[in-house]
């Protein structure tokens, strides 16, 4: 077995056995050294499968990250599958899931690494299971290409991971607001009716269209009976000033009569007899771009510059794992890609790097009309942060879902990928108007807040909820538009220094032990938290604040952290003291220090001392919160 080494101040790069990266990434300036593994901890074994790491596992450690996971935000004692996945919908504990990102935190005493397997096939993370005090770490694969990182912080490790994969893309602000979805509205009057009921009493910024507004599911088609030709209805919607993001799948349908099939010719994907190989997907009979290719990628970046001139303003990657439509989901795992060189690989050795190259491509492709692209995508790769936001997929309606979407998004943010959210009110099942609401106020500070449910679920249409429920959604939209701007802050820091912009309590609090056991809260940033009331039938929750001064911004009063305590808050919102956010458009600061803030395209950077604060720009203003001490 081979072994090579390099380090920069960043990290260390291995590469076992002359491993050729699908998905490269190039840090800062590296330099070829001699390494020691077993000093950290590290050992290398081949196996016949391919090659086991394994590593120490002390009592103490706690393990965070590894984006998409239905479990709790800790992953010591669990086996996780990073090879994307399509579960037909899933609950807690189902594994795998949609997205891979293998990389993690490892957290032991205050210290922590991190580590990222770059390897876009099946990779097994073990946590202490099958050896106690061993991660074992499983690549199917007999070279691998792996990173160790570093840092006095989780927040050290991830600025590192960022710099390597690169940091999130900045959204339009438009596509952080309230957005609607369903499977599916159609006609076209229906969706233009729906978004009008809407707007009498709650702002919408875009509507998403699910599968039924193409012709017989064609990519880059109208269904000519439903929409027409698309045009009277954008221009409907855009008169109400509402975006409009499509859905694009991967799969295109085999019919030697359409344009786009014959377009593609010679870039499918091809089954191991070199043929182009076809399965069922919502067309029947369908090919598959490769996007592992130029070829593949240039066909598929001229017919989205083609789609995006229709008008419409964002587009929405689904079934990219990529999915088919057998039992399994799963594409033959011998089917072949073609690579630049002319070489050859097998789709289970690079069918995680699929959708992360379909986003870059797509991406890349809405530049050319749009300063500010937006995605959306089901499935990714570590670096997808660079092309596309990710939403969690077809989750279930019920109140552990509420619960378990705070430390699957939270653990995706801190995996890399900063704009990030789920489907309100659960997409699969039935949701109570009370269940509906619970998912709007838990959601409340996350980057993505898009309500959207299955064809055969109930109606999640806040205008059609209960009276109670409908005021309590409405409630929990003008606080999020309130804070829209600090999170619009939030995910422009994300974008610029590659910092989470929602995260675990543990994240900032890795040398406390009890914050790794709160997982019904989350920051927003690294200053503000958010302890949503989320149980049904409940009104008064337990909340645990870290060491430190806190503001209740409720209460408008200073509280001392370290220790739990009950709320009656309906929306309970802790400031760190010694911090600064936007609020209704002003920056509001708690205490005095040095801040900046992102607002209408310009950053700010504001001084707060006793008795004011000065900003430059000075056209914001900042409002300087000073309370005294207060007891619970």
């Amino acid at each position: 077995m081979e072994i090579k080494c390099w380090s920069n101040s960043d990290y260390l790069r291995l590469n076992v056995n002359g491993n050729n990266p699908i998905v490269k990434f190039e840090g800062q300036e590296e330099s070829l050294i001699k390494h020691d593994l077993e000093k950290d901890g590290f050992g290398i074994n081949e196996t016949p499968d391919g090659l086991a790491i394994l590593s120490s596992l002390p009592l103490d450690a706690h393990i965070l990250g590894l984006g998409e996971r239905a479990v709790g935000m800790d992953r010591k004692r669990k086996k996780l599958v990073s090879f994307n996945r399509d579960p037909g919908g899933y609950g807690r504990n189902s594994d795998p899931l949609y997205i891979s990102i293998p990389f993690y935190f490892q957290i032991v005493d205050g210290k922590t690494i991190g580590v990222f397997i770059n390897y876009p096939g099946e990779v097994i993370f073990d946590f202490g299971v099958e050896i106690y005090n061993k991660t074992k770490i499983t690549v199917k694969s007999n070279s691998v290409e792996f990173f160790i990182f570093t840092g006095n912080s989780p927040l050290e490790v991830l600025k590192a991971y960022s710099n390597l994969t690169g940091k999130s893309f900045l959204p339009p602000k438009w596509s952080i607001g309230h957005a609607i979805s369903r499977y599916t509205y159609y006609p076209s009057d229906v969706a233009v009716e729906v978004v009008r009921r809407y707007k009498e009493f709650l702002p919408v910024e875009s509507i998403y269209l699910d599968i039924h507004y193409m012709e017989d599911y064609k990519l880059f088609t109208w269904n000519n009976e439903r929409f027409g030709d698309g045009t009277d209805f954008i221009k409907k919607i855009h008169s109400m000033g509402v975006k409009i993001i499509p859905i694009v799948d991967p799969s295109i349908k085999a019919e030697q009569n359409y344009e786009v099939f014959k377009r593609g010719v010679g870039s499918y994907v091809e089954d191991k007899n070199r043929d182009i190989y076809t399965d069922k997907m919502w067309p029947g009979k369908s090919v598959f771009p490769d996007f592992l290719n130029k070829r593949g990628e240039n066909f598929w970046k001229g017919e989205v510059e083609g789609w995006m001139k229709q008008g419409v303003d964002g587009i929405w990657l689904d079934m990219n794992e990529p999915t088919i439509l057998s039992e399994d989901h799963m594409f033959d795992p011998e089917s072949l890609h073609k690579l630049d060189n002319g070489k050859t690989v097998s789709h289970k050795s690079v069918r995680n790097a699929y959708p992360y190259l379909q986003a870059k491509a797509t991406f890349e492709a809405m530049e050319v009309k749009e300063k500010s692209p937006f995605i959306l995508s089901r499935s990714g790769y570590s670096g997808i942060q660079k092309y596309a936001a990710i939403w969690t997929g077809d989750n279930m309606s019920t109140w552990d879902d509420v619960k378990l979407q705070i430390s699957m998004v939270t653990s995706i943010s801190i995996s890399g990928i900063g704009v990030v959210g789920c489907d309100l009110g659960g997409f699969f099942g039935s949701s109570s108007p009370e269940l509906i609401a619970a998912y709007y106020r838990m959601a409340l500070l996350f980057p993505l807040y898009r309500n959207h449910k299955s064809m055969d679920g109930n109606d999640q249409e806040v205008f059609l909820l209960s009276s109670r429920a409908k005021k309590d959604i409405e409630a929990s939209v003008k606080l999020r538009y309130n804070f829209y701007d600090q999170i619009f802050s939030t995910i422009y820091f994300s974008h610029k220094y590659g910092l989470p912009t929602v995260s675990p309590i543990a994240f900032y609090n890795f040398s406390d032990n009890e914050s790794f056991f709160i997982e019904d809260e989350y920051y927003l940033g690294d200053n503000i938290i958010y302890a949503p009331q989320i149980k049904e039938n409940e009104t008064v929750r337990t909340v645990y604040l870290p060491e430190g001064k806190w503001y209740d911004f409720e209460r408008e009063k200073m509280i001392d952290g370290g220790s739990y305590f009950k709320t009656e808050n309906k929306y309970p919102l802790y400031i760190k003291n010694n911090s600064c956010f936007l609020y209704k458009g002003d920056a509001i600061v708690v205490g005095s220090g040095r801040f900046s803030l992102f607002l209408n395209e310009k950053e700010y950077s504001i001084i707060a001392e006793k008795g004011g604060a000065t900003v430059t720009p000075d056209e914001l203003r900042a409002i300087v919160v000073n309370v005294p001490q207060s007891s619970l």
